[in-house]
């Protein structure tokens, strides 16, 4: 697992470091303090090999042009000139470093040859991806070239040194619960849908069963028939989401931006007993968002439970404060001082 974060010349921050990480990491703080570049940071660190990870993380808040001005939008203060710098810390560290890459082709585009100006040949540009892992000394490299005028395409070339060994998920606060059938599947193979119907049923007690019939997961809520789980609220299909991204990632990492989004106030403290074991017995570390303070009291709440108090020690909470200059700082929170906050409703926002 990670314990710590450093950043570079990323987004609109400049630089910042975050010590702590555990489990499960919580994120908050003020609008732009910085919380989905930190998750987007983590992102492409885990994923560092592949030179496409920029461009999606654009893609995840929907921008998606591709021009050589719009791969500037990663860099601070749109200067390419300053190289991003990501940094993980952990049982084994990573650091990764992105710059633009541009280079003139000899292909020459022969519909503007009568354009009347001296630069008609098409141009080449990308980026380029520098990475490391563990005490290991070498440097590995990655690309994606795009071509001006054919931005359809992009060339991708890895190191083939390079093997990655970890998996991770980035699920942006607009992300939608689309298709989960699959993973819904190796659930079923592994005889584990006892826990996730007994996690579903506390949000809808109403729940009698739910099973893989083809290629659509039905419950049955003593209907005279089974109903798709996509007729069901937002809050138990985004439950549904979680869980399965959680067995996805298993001895890897999720991340979650606006975790409770979806969720009313009523059902955080399920969400978190949720996350809690789920994430531990799929060794999986968890990097959250949220802005809402149910979300905070519903997680110090369930640690106040005999039953999870052993959880305590692995859940961190850090408050992102970002200044006028870029420097991202973190308040860290440990179950004492994050409960002891929430108490005595203290500024948590």
């Amino acid at each position: 697992m990670f314990n710590t974060l450093r950043i570079k010349y990323f987004r609109g921050v400049k630089s910042a470091e975050i010590e702590g990480f555990k489990r499960i990491n919580l994120f908050f703080g003020k609008n732009n303090c910085g919380k989905s570049t930190v998750l987007e940071a983590l992102f492409l660190v885990t994923g560092q090999s592949n030179p496409v990870l920029p461009l999606t993380v654009n893609s995840m808040r929907n921008y998606n042009k591709f021009s050589e001005d719009d791969l500037k939008i990663d860099f601070y203060n749109l200067n390419p000139e300053n190289k991003i710098c990501i940094s993980a810390l952990g049982d084994v560290s990573r650091w990764l470093e992105i710059s633009i890459v541009k280079s003139d082709s000899k292909t020459i585009n022969l519909d503007s040859i009568a354009v009347g100006t001296t630069d008609n040949a098409a141009k080449a540009y990308g980026y380029k991806l520098v990475y490391s892992i563990g005490d290991n000394e070498n440097r590995y490299t990655s690309e994606l070239i795009l071509k001006e005028g054919d931005q359809g395409k992009g060339k991708i070339s890895r190191d083939k040194r390079y093997k990655e060994e970890m998996f991770s998920q980035y699920i942006p606060s607009s992300s939608q619960p689309s298709s989960l059938e699959e993973e819904f599947g190796k659930i079923v193979a592994n005889k584990e849908e006892k826990f996730i119907l007994s996690a579903l049923r506390e949000v809808e007690p109403a729940i009698k069963d739910i099973q893989l019939v083809g290629d659509e997961i039905l419950v049955d809520i003593g209907a005279s028939q089974r109903l798709p789980i996509n007729m069901m609220g937002d809050g138990l299909r985004k439950l549904l989401m979680l869980i399965l991204a959680v067995y996805r990632c298993s001895n890897g990492v999720l991340l979650v931006d606006e975790i409770d989004n979806g969720f009313h106030f009523s059902t955080m403290k399920v969400l978190w007993k949720v996350i809690l074991k789920v994430a531990e017995n799929n060794n999986v570390q968890l990097f959250a968002t949220t802005h809402n303070i149910d979300s905070l009291k519903g997680l110090s709440a369930v640690l106040s439970e005999s039953a999870y108090e052993s959880y305590a020690d692995s859940v961190s909470a850090f408050k992102l404060i970002k200044d006028n200059e870029g420097i991202v700082t973190s308040l860290s929170y440990d179950y004492q001082s994050f409960r002891y906050s929430i108490n005595q409703e203290l500024e948590m926002r």
